[in-house]
């Protein structure tokens, strides 16, 4: 898997940090410890750092590789554009630790050292594809890493979602809502929707309702290749939790799992099973 990351020929890395937090000393640490294998450190905001600065598609097509500094939801506000430049994403936290982000800065030298010479790990978890067809017949896609959740468009209102799969309804769905997820955030909404935990390499995806006003309604494990349309009225959708959609807006559509993946650098120690358990509280 890693001859997919040609680690010898990086020479600009990218770096975008979570907002509204001074990490200065973080970014200047970031920048001296990649100055000494003479690789530069691109950045996507000014910070009073002395970086170069770019916006952030010129961010990814100039970087070899992104580095996210922050918790799991900067991280995930990357995983889009990753997706559509396919550029690999290191992500270290500031803050707690997140599912997505276990390398601490502490190590992020001795991580360096190793990545240099090879000594990492990658995944490449799939993301959602939407395909949208608007009312002048324009097709927009979009993709999700965590999910596309419809939800009612107010309080006094009940969801009412059909899905349909080659022009057939295989489920309607009455209550707050229906999230469809990605395995990589099944351990988000999904999972405090009662939705299961799914592998994150898993080449599958999850249909969980909110609150759904028939117990029978229970979620449901679609394989990758299966592609289903969304029929709602008065209905909103959130990619991400990140950007916002009125479904009365779009003529049709389309949801099923990328064929492309994004790719996530980890330590060679990165263990998904532990990082559950620890943030899970399993086995306590």
């Amino acid at each position: 898997m890693q001859n997919k990351i040609n680690y010898k020929k990086i020479k600009k890395i990218g770096l975008v940090v979570k907002p509204d937090i001074d990490l200065t000393k973080e970014i200047l640490y970031l920048k001296n410890i990649l100055a000494k294998r003479k690789v530069e450190l691109l950045y996507l905001k000014e910070q009073n750092a002395n970086l170069k600065i770019c916006e952030l598609d010129d961010l990814f097509k100039k970087s070899d590789l992104i580095i996210s500094l922050g918790g799991d939801g900067t991280l995930i506000s990357l995983c889009r554009k990753a997706y559509e430049y396919q550029k690999p994403i290191l992500g270290i936290h500031a803050g707690n630790l997140g599912f997505l982000t276990n390398l601490t800065m502490e190590k992020a030298e001795n991580f360096f050292n190793d990545f240099f010479e090879g000594k990492f790990k990658i995944e490449t978890p799939f993301m959602l594809e939407l395909t949208l067809q608007d009312k002048k017949n324009q097709i927009i896609s979009k993709n999700a890493f965590n999910d596309i959740v419809f939800y009612k468009k107010s309080n006094m209102s009940m969801a009412n979602i059909k899905v349909y799969h080659k022009e057939k309804m295989f489920n309607q769905y009455f209550g707050d809502g229906l999230i469809i997820s990605s395995p990589a955030g099944s351990t988000a909404y999904n999972l405090s929707a009662n939705g299961p935990i799914v592998y994150t390499l898993a080449q599958v995806f999850i249909l969980t309702p909110i609150c759904s006003h028939s117990l029978t309604q229970r979620p449901i494990i679609l394989p990758k290749g299966f592609e289903f349309e969304i029929g709602a009225k008065d209905c909103t959708f959130c990619i991400d939790g990140q950007e916002k959609f009125k479904v009365n807006d779009f003529k049709n559509i389309k949801i099923g799992l990328g064929e492309k993946s994004v790719t996530f650098i980890y330590p060679n120690d990165r263990d998904y099973f532990q990082i559950l358990k620890e943030k899970l509280n399993w086995g306590n």
